[in-house]
């Protein structure tokens, strides 16, 4: 049986049915484990259509943040569903979570917060089956520090393994001795087709412009707003004077620049050269040991999340311009109304306004 055929007539697979049966009985969180394209959203969507049907309360989490079905890539979303769907398409999220990156790594603190908070999201709106969807790191240390972590935080009542031979055990290992979390290994589902890389990214791009078809540019002060993920507005801005040092001192234009619990966080109109010299005089000046610079250019079609107190997306948004020094930004955003945003968080992806990825930026950068 095909894979749409599956999802239209909510079809589960003989060896599926019992797990589901079990898990139908109870209450709790679902996390499904598996490598890229082992067939997690089609098995998530299988279960939770089956929960739904037989009357079930049911959340879906979706942690991949890079081909994510309920929101726009570099988020995680969360829905709940109280009668079947034939896809995850068809409905809006009910919340979502930024991460700022298509990837977990080095984004791994977020990840795992960001799914904790939409699972208490999902048992706030009275969730009583809440599937996890996870991302497809899973491989080496860093895909067994990222898991392990995450099911200590979650908690899951099941774990859904989906693996080639025995690519999940080294994660798993550390759980069967655990009488609370019950795992079953499953093949994974034989009809998904491995997407490449330019496959992925250009779904990416897509639901870029889905996003951003509605979208207008919209001036925001960041004065009475939280700023995250961003060394800017982190610390004290420096004054006149000690911007003049320091253009005499790295020889180029300086916009903008301020003491941070780091360091000396400066924004410079170029790049600059690969030796410098002065930077000593610039750490005996200020009594610092790090000085971090960017360049102007990070800021340009920077993605960000306008968020609300709750740290939730409002809306995201395209960095267009920027005046550092009165804090206002110019952001290509869906958004009418900034009654609503609390905090700007920066991400790490950068995108034109037609959605098309043009790189990224490293943490905090």
């Amino acid at each position: 049986m095909k894979q749409q055929d599956l999802i239209e007539e909510y079809f589960i697979p003989g060896d599926w049915l019992e797990i589901a049966n079990q898990i139908l009985k109870g209450r709790g969180v679902v996390l499904v484990l598996g490598a890229t394209d082992t067939g997690k959203s089609i098995c998530s969507l299988l279960f939770a259509n089956f929960w739904a049907k037989h009357g079930r309360k049911v959340g879906i989490v979706d942690v991949d943040m890079g081909q994510s079905d309920l929101g726009p890539p570099t988020t995680m979303g969360m829905v709940v569903i109280n009668k079947p769907i034939k896809s995850l398409g068809e409905v809006s999220a009910d919340i979502l979570y930024f991460v700022g990156s298509t990837s977990p790594l080095d984004y791994f603190l977020p990840t795992v917060c960001g799914t904790k908070k939409l699972i208490d999201e999902g048992k706030k709106r009275e969730a009583e089956i809440i599937i996890v969807d996870t991302t497809g790191l899973v491989k080496g240390a860093l895909g067994r520090t990222l898991k392990e972590n995450m099911i200590d935080i979650v908690s899951p009542c099941h774990i859904i393994a989906l693996q080639r031979k025995d690519e999940l055990e080294h994660i798993l290992k550390f759980f069967v001795l655990n009488e609370d979390v019950f795992i079953h290994r499953l093949s994974p589902c034989t009809e998904v087709r491995r997407k490449t890389y330019f496959q992925r990214r250009e779904a990416r791009e897509e639901k870029y412009r889905e996003y951003f078809k509605q979208a207008s540019s919209l001036k925001i002060d960041l004065d009475h707003l939280n700023i995250r993920g961003s060394y800017y507005y982190s610390g004290i801005a420096l004054d006149e004077e000690d911007l003049s040092f320091l253009e005499k001192t790295l020889m180029t234009e300086v916009i903008y620049g301020e003491k941070t619990p780091e360091g000396i966080f400066i924004i410079v109109k170029e790049r600059l050269p690969e030796r410098l010299s002065g930077l000593f005089r610039i750490k005996k000046r200020f009594n610092i040991e790090n000085i971090i610079i960017a360049e102007e250019d990070k800021f340009k079609n920077l993605l960000v999340s306008l968020d609300d107190q709750q740290g939730f997306v409002v809306s995201l948004g395209i960095i267009q311009e920027f005046d550092f020094k009165r804090k206002i930004f110019t952001i290509y955003t869906p958004l009418k109304d900034v009654s609503t945003i609390f905090s700007v968080k920066f991400g790490a992806i950068k995108i034109d306004l037609d959605g098309k990825e043009l790189g990224k930026i490293s943490p905090g950068e």
